[in-house]
């Protein structure tokens, strides 16, 4: 293994997932591929449908219950192929090697058990030790995340508490067994801007603190250029585009990644209505024939409704799904 390829911690690679419901089969995710590397965050972006949190699950083996299911591709966590483990292996990798931080903390909070109780659980479960270590642990997670009270936080209800107090309790929950990855999916969607700058602030600093590698689902570009080093763009189950975020922000290379960033209010920029993409994401069931994009693109070629186009690579590492690229940009493949 060479030193590129072990600094990588997850290494998604050719991912297929598709829900078979009773009108066909619907691809959700088709053909992904995403590196993260060890100690950086990773940000996916894209509109609704475009496959991001499915994706997330399918990491977490969390389809179980569902009509989805992974039909093709492998998913790698330090080199080792989590899609084929068993079912027991697949629940002590859940919570202590990688964890997810879901978007609307009340649905994913029980309600009728104590705000201790749900966190000290991860740690029985995968540490063995007694009731009130867990405790402890927790009193010191929660002190971590600057949580005042904690000690009579623990005794509390999911609905004693306001919304981002909820979330810094799962973001506790997600940390306390110190995974190597924590999946981060829009987890500050439902919360007003100051508590979202705090979210953002506290993920940012326990990154450092405990070292975990994040995947930050979001579809707000200001949150990405604020937490991430690389970028990914997803449209219709597809990455469109990657690279770090710096070049990205500076030099967006698919019309789809232009569109979303010419859609960000800027500071100090008077503007009666926003600039935004027209149409809608396709229907799963019936995609384009060429590339999935251009129905709603600006800069359309005869090429594009024929032939989907491959990715173009560049110098700096970026890439981009778009036959512009090759007219235009002049990437190689």
């Amino acid at each position: 293994m060479n030193e590129k390829e072990s600094n990588i911690l997850l290494d998604i690679k050719n991912l297929h997932t598709y829900f078979f419901t009773d009108n066909g089969v619907v691809k959700s995710v088709d053909g992904v591929d995403i590196t993260l590397k060890k100690g950086s965050t990773l940000g996916i972006v894209g509109e609704s449908g475009s496959g991001k949190s499915v994706t997330a699950l399918s990491v977490m083996n969390l389809l179980m219950g569902t009509k989805g299911k992974v039909v093709e591709g492998s998913i790698h966590l330090d080199g080792k192929d989590i899609l084929n483990i068993s079912e027991e292996e697949k629940r002590k990798l859940r919570g202590k090697e990688i964890a997810m931080i879901f978007q609307e903390p009340m649905t994913s909070l029980n309600p009728v058990l104590k705000i201790g109780d749900q966190i000290s659980e991860a740690i029985i479960q995968h540490f063995n030790v007694s009731k009130q270590e867990a405790t402890r642990r927790t009193i010191e997670m929660l002190k971590k995340i600057s949580i005042p009270r904690a000690e009579n936080i623990i005794y509390e209800y999911p609905f004693q508490l306001s919304g981002g107090m909820r979330q810094r309790i799962m973001i506790a929950m997600a940390l306390v067994c110190n995974p190597k990855i924590l999946i981060a999916d829009e987890p500050t969607t439902a919360l007003d801007v100051t508590i979202q700058a705090q979210i953002l602030e506290l993920m940012n600093d326990l990154k450092k603190i405990v070292g975990t590698s994040v995947l930050f689902i979001t579809h707000d570009l200001g949150v990405i250029a604020e937490i991430c080093d690389e970028v990914v763009v997803m449209y219709c189950g597809r990455v469109v585009e990657s690279g770090d975020v710096i070049s990205i922000f500076k030099n967006p290379k698919h019309p789809y990644t232009t569109g979303l960033l010419k859609s960000i209010p800027k500071l100090g920029q008077h503007v009666e209505v926003l600039d935004s993409i027209p149409g809608n994401v396709p229907n799963p069931k019936y995609m384009p024939i060429g590339c999935k994009f251009e129905p709603r693109c600006p800069q359309t070629l005869s090429i594009c409704k024929e032939e989907e186009p491959p990715f173009f690579n560049y110098p700096n590492g970026q890439k981009s799904r778009c036959w512009l690229c090759k007219k235009e940009y002049g990437g190689d493949q």
